[in-house]
């Protein structure tokens, strides 16, 4: 980069005289050094949040000193170019030495790019690569901003700066904040007006050259104000990519060979979706789902996850049968458990008030909808996939519980549309469960007792729920020490798995979706922040759960609770849930929300969008109105004082409406001719006021002379006279009469 400031403009001459002074560099630099904050600002934000307010202070403290640098270099042409590209070769030689130590680290070339574009697993808290952006990128920044603002005034020159945050928000695929984008493009609006019209190297600038006072600001706040409104207003269109919609929501993919329909939630997955960030919901409807059940809300299941590696669940591909070899697998359901515990208490009991046969509630279910098509069914647990010869190849139950919708496939009309029975899980479910108070030892060496057929198929489905859903080589030692003191007074697996549910809402925790923290650890969750969405809540449960020997599985599904007129239920993209399946002994799988209290109440804003349409339209109304009301004031300011003015003269004896009425004459002379003339006799300012105007108030200055120095007391007739006369002169005194040519 060479700052040669030698211009083709024959107009243009430099002398010593026109060097700017301190104060006319801060006029020339103040925009560019603001557009370039607000630069660093949005970039820094979208890359490490945290740090984007202290890095963009040191920006503006770098930004001022490099331009006051690179002005005592602008006039040495040879030798300022050396200087910079030594300066500018070792700062790119610092960025890459950061780059490739923090890759080092990491032992991933690739880290820094996966990190820059957020496609990386790892911590965004990454130091060396933010510093190489901010040292490389920072002083790139900076030179062009100086050279196409402070050398060669270039409105394109200065737009490829701005260019650069819009750029890295569109690979990251998020969205940059409306005012943060609104700031920008004001702010380079800004450079264009302001340091073209302040730019001292401009030929004829004598004529034109911007006077920086009152009316200047509120030109500009108007300018502002009302394009930053407009920008605000517009609404603009909404497009979420495959890659966004990848990385919010359950992960899109294939499930043995059969096909997810295309998009979001609609495939299943090997990982859960990520504890943590931004979720782009926009409130659409998915589907719907019809019951005669009487529940206030269902949790309709996508699938299961079996272990946790400390930031995500995963499934155990090892386990993962083929779609025919497991055409035949059914997982014992909730009405075996109940039967087989029936025959158990028969003979233990057989006057026993507990009757689990009882229980045993089936209900319907149809889910339907004209664009959703997912390869599973989204079902409550329990669902009836195999009854007798029907329903054979219409579902197939995974043996980790997830049911494929394997009939819409085979006839090649994947748009859900589906009729099923389930089990359903009551309130007296759980109430038969804990009349039971089985622990899992109890149980066991309950069904040990008796050797028959249903406790042996008892005792074998207890296990491999115990075995499959166990894993706890991921759970810290303080989480578990939690977990007991949470059920140290629970007797019952259920007891176990209800205060684990309950003491979340009891001890302070926030549901809160926009909440991103540094540390992801679900320690930190559960001992420090307190703060998350479903999936932590339902990841620390799990693991408490298994931390007590329960057999427990993390779930992912929708949270079925909104209803439309109909009395059905309507399931949005927000619904998206996460929650916890624990066995408990002689009941089997049953649901539990860990989740506090609140994300159910988005339904209330998403339900009615009427209303909600009508509230944001009336705030963007009243941003209008606000800016509308300000623009008239700041035209019409003088107008709305003189008014002001007149009204509180009715309010006066004539003698202090005279005195007042000639001060007003004084104000309104200072604010036209931008003088002071307070200090002019009354002779003088007849005089003025004669040459300037070429309109004298005549008979307001001799009644003021009289009344001011003469002791005269004048009438309400005098005053009014003087009055009118002051009226046909107003528009000449507030505004100097242009000469004609």
């Amino acid at each position: 980069m060479s700052f040669n400031t030698k211009s083709k403009d024959k107009n243009v001459i430099k002398t010593k005289t026109d060097i700017p002074s301190l104060f006319q560099k801060l006029n020339l630099y103040i925009c560019p050094m603001l557009l370039g904050a607000s630069i660093c600002f949005s970039v820094i934000y979208e890359l490490y949040k945290d740090m984007a307010i202290p890095y963009t202070i040191l920006f503006l403290v770098f930004e001022f000193i490099l331009f006051a640098f690179f002005d005592r270099l602008k006039n040495r042409k040879f030798l300022g170019g050396l200087i910079y590209s030594v300066i500018l070769i070792v700062l790119i030689f610092i960025s890459i030495q950061l780059t490739s130590l923090g890759a080092a680290q990491l032992n991933d070339w690739r880290a820094p790019m996966l990190w820059f574009f957020g496609l990386s697993d790892f911590d965004d808290k990454q130091p060396l690569f933010l510093n190489a952006v901010f040292i490389g990128g920072g002083f790139f920044i900076i030179s062009i901003l100086y050279y196409f603002t402070q050398v060669r005034y270039r409105t394109l020159g200065a737009m490829l700066c701005i260019l650069f945050p819009f750029v890295i928000y569109s690979r990251r695929s998020t969205e940059m904040p409306e005012l943060m984008a609104t700031v920008i493009v004001m702010l380079y609006l800004a450079v264009v007006v302001h340091n073209r019209r302040t730019d001292p190297y401009q030929p004829n600038q004598k004529s034109t050259m911007m006077k920086i006072d009152r009316s200047y600001i509120i030109s500009i706040v108007i300018f502002v104000s009302v394009t930053g409104t407009i920008t605000m207003m517009i609404k603009k269109p909404i497009y979420i990519s495959k890659l966004e919609r990848n990385s919010n929501y359950f992960d899109y993919a294939l499930t043995d060979g059969v096909g997810t329909g295309g998009d979001e939630f609609e495939g299943t997955s090997d990982t859960s979706s990520q504890r943590y960030g931004e979720r782009n919901y926009t409130g659409a409807i998915l589907f719907y789902f019809d019951t005669n059940g009487s529940e206030d809300a269902y949790y309709l299941r996508k699938q299961p996850y079996m272990n946790f590696n400390g930031d995500v669940w995963e499934m155990d591909n090892k386990n993962q049968k083929g779609f025919f070899f497991t055409s035949n697998y059914s997982e014992y359901s909730i009405r075996d458990i109940l039967n087989d515990m029936q025959v158990l208490l028969d003979e233990e009991e057989p006057e026993s008030d507990i009757n689990p046969e009882s229980y045993i509630t089936v209900k319907n279910g149809r889910v339907y909808s004209d664009t959703f098509k997912p390869v599973y069914l989204p079902a409550p647990f329990g669902t009836i996939t195999k009854n007798g010869r029907t329903n054979t190849f219409k579902y197939i139950k995974y043996p980790q519980s997830v049911i494929i919708r394997t009939a819409a496939y085979i006839s090649g009309d994947a748009t859900l549309d589906d009729s099923f029975a389930f089990y359903d899980q009551t309130r007296e479910l759980y109430l038969y469960a804990g009349q039971l108070g089985f622990s899992g030892e109890e149980y066991i060496e309950f069904l040990s007792q008796n050797n028959s057929d249903a406790a042996l198929r008892l005792i074998e489905d207890y296990q491999s729920a115990q075995e499959t859903y166990s894993d706890d080589s991921n759970i810290s030692d303080r989480t578990a020490e939690l977990a007991v003191r949470i059920t140290k007074d629970a007797y019952s697996d259920i007891e176990k798995a209800a205060a684990l549910e309950q003491y979340f809402e009891q001890n302070g925790y926030i549901y809160d979706e926009n909440y991103n923290p540094d540390d992801k650890s679900i320690d930190y969750f559960i001992f420090e922040s307190k703060t998350g969405v479903c999936t932590s809540y339902a990841t620390a449960m799990t693991l408490m759960a298994r931390s007590l020997g329960l057999p427990a599985r993390y779930v992912e599904g929708f949270a079925a609770f909104e209803k439309t007129d109909e009395d059905t239920f309507l399931i949005r993209d927000r619904h998206a849930h996460a929650f916890v399946e624990v066995y408990i002994p002689g009941a089997g799988w049953l649901t539990f929300d860990p989740t506090v209290s609140g994300y159910m109440d988005i339904s209330e804003e998403e339900g009615n969008n009427f209303s909600s349409a009508i509230l944001r339209s009336l705030i963007r109304y009243t941003i209008v109105i606000i800016v509308a009301l300000f623009i008239i004031f700041s035209w019409l300011r003088d107008r709305i004082i003189e008014c002001i003015f007149r009204i509180s003269q009715l309010f006066r004896d004539p003698k202090k409406r005279t005195l007042k009425l000639y001060e007003n004459v004084i104000k309104l002379i200072n604010f036209s001719s931008n003088d002071n003339y307070n200090s002019y006799t009354v002779k003088r300012l007849r005089e003025y006021i004669s040459s300037t105007r070429g309109h004298v108030p005549e008979q307001l200055l001799q009644l003021f002379e009289r009344t001011a120095f003469g002791g005269y007391s004048p009438t309400a007739e005098d005053y009014h006279d003087a009055y009118l006369e002051y009226k046909r002169c107003y528009k000449y005194l507030r505004k100097i009469p242009r000469r004609k040519v």
